[in-house]
């Protein structure tokens, strides 16, 4: 069985910004069960050098529009600004899916055929498609879902690893639970 360019990202991509999703509501839910200032959870970080929670999400969503872009071989749009406020970065999320919906198989058909270079800060030289999808997109992609993942834990929010997995549609009746 193979796999399309399309089929390891978007999908894919798709799924990890639900759970992204989820992670706001529980991050909302731990300062309420902690009495915490509001928005106090966005500003955490697991280590000093390290982006705060809120900017996961936001570095996340705009590294899926400039890898998919160059995935697409379009120009690629600039970072987008997102105040760290709940309902920005619940927005940001929307945004980002909306954009990965209106990909469509056909527009990332090429993609293998392509060279790409990440940028400085995370890779040095190019790669073809097939290295630079699961050694550079995945890779940065879940690194941050992780990480945000990783902060509500230590913070104390009650998730696991079937939240970071996220909500499963079972196919052909199979219960995976």
């Amino acid at each position: 069985m193979s796999f399309s360019v399309y089929d390891v990202t978007v999908p894919v991509m798709l799924r990890g910004l639900a759970v992204m999703d989820d992670y706001l509501l529980h991050a909302q839910n731990l300062e309420r069960s902690k009495s915490l200032d509001p928005g106090s959870v966005l500003t955490s970080r697991l280590a000093p050098d390290m982006l705060t929670f809120g900017e996961q999400f936001a570095v996340n969503c705009n590294k899926v529009e400039l890898h998919m872009t160059k995935l697409m071989n379009r120009i690629q749009v600039a970072p987008h600004e997102v105040a760290m406020i709940y309902p920005a970065l619940q927005g940001r999320l929307l945004e980002t899916r909306s954009f990965l919906q209106t990909i469509e198989p056909e527009d990332v058909e090429s993609a293998q055929t392509l060279i790409h270079q990440p940028t400085p800060s995370v890779a040095q030289g190019w790669f073809g498609a097939d290295d630079y999808i699961r050694y550079v997109v995945l890779a940065e992609f879940f690194f941050h879902i992780a990480v945000a993942h990783a902060i509500l834990r230590h913070l104390g929010a009650p998730l696991g690893k079937k939240d970071y997995l996220g909500h499963f549609t079972p196919h052909g009746g199979v219960d995976y639970s």
